[in-house]
């Protein structure tokens, strides 16, 4: 078991240094509408496959949420304006710098977090849960193996505690 960790430690050290320090120039003032119009968009495109009309009444189950897509698309628009005018006029716009380490980090977590999402129904909450803990312990290189025993008992506790005394049924 040491073997694993050592290994998995070291391709995580060659990764890393490949990465560290490198940093990414991000302009949430464009990029932020633009996800809001293409979501907005993508609304409005499902929209009829998922929401059906009543017909004959003023008020359907597709007003609200058509308000709402549109508000969240005039406002982009609107917001993306802003920008380019900014650009055109050559003022600066907001820049962030990104490190580009810290964001992998970022989205493997999000990746175990989906990775656990899609196990849950396959392996149960108990299972799914133990596997979760211990990979976070393990992605942050935890070496103590109490801690490792300690997040699988909890698990175990939580599972069951919610299962058998309160008769939740979980997945």
């Amino acid at each position: 078991m040491n073997h694993l960790f050592a290994q998995l430690n070291a391709a995580i050290d060659r990764f890393s240094t490949k990465w560290e320090g490198r940093q990414v120039r991000f302009y949430p003032s464009l990029v932020g509408p633009v996800l809001f119009l293409a979501a907005g968009a993508a609304g409005y495109i499902l929209m009829p496959s998922q929401v059906k009309i009543q017909e004959g009444t003023a008020t359907t189950a597709r007003t609200f949420p058509s308000l709402m897509l549109t508000l969240i698309l005039v406002c982009s628009v609107v917001l993306i304006l802003q920008e380019v005018i900014k650009i055109i006029r050559r003022q600066p716009i907001e820049v962030v710098m990104l490190d580009v380490m810290t964001e992998i980090r970022a989205i493997i977590i999000l990746a175990l977090l989906v990775l656990y999402a899609l196990l849950i129904p396959l392996l149960g909450f108990i299972v799914t849960s133990m596997l979760f803990g211990l990979a976070m312990l393990g992605f942050f290189r935890v070496k103590k193996w109490g801690y490792y025993l300690i997040v699988a008992r909890s698990a175990l506790a939580i599972g069951l505690l919610f299962q058998d005394v309160l008769n939740v049924r979980l997945p």
